[in-house]
């Protein structure tokens, strides 16, 4: 099974785009607290939507909502002066605004 499930806020939506193939995408940043016992940090993610998710992201992108996310990850990786780059990428399947 490949999904992820956060509980974070929203920090950022980038500006709605269309792929070649004419997919409606954005991209938007989720903060998601990581408690420590001496103080607390947080990590921020990366999240990719696509078609009508992307466009009712965008549409909203209410700044300072808490968000619940549910996804799947993909991993990529390609080849540079014969040395090989991996990274992996948080795509959306299903967007919330969520009271806490």
């Amino acid at each position: 099974m490949n999904e992820f499930v956060l509980i974070g806020t929203l920090v950022s939506v980038g500006p709605l785009e269309e792929t070649s193939s004419g997919i409606k995408v954005v991209n938007f940043h989720v903060k998601v607290d990581r408690p420590f016992k001496s103080s607390v940090t947080f990590d921020e993610f990366k999240i990719t939507a696509f078609k009508e998710l992307a466009e009712e992201i965008s549409s909203r992108k209410i700044i300072g909502s808490d968000v619940f996310v549910k996804g799947r990850l993909q991993a990529n990786n390609y080849s540079k002066d014969e040395r090989t780059f991996y990274s992996t990428e948080l795509l959306a399947e299903k967007v919330m605004y969520v009271v806490r």
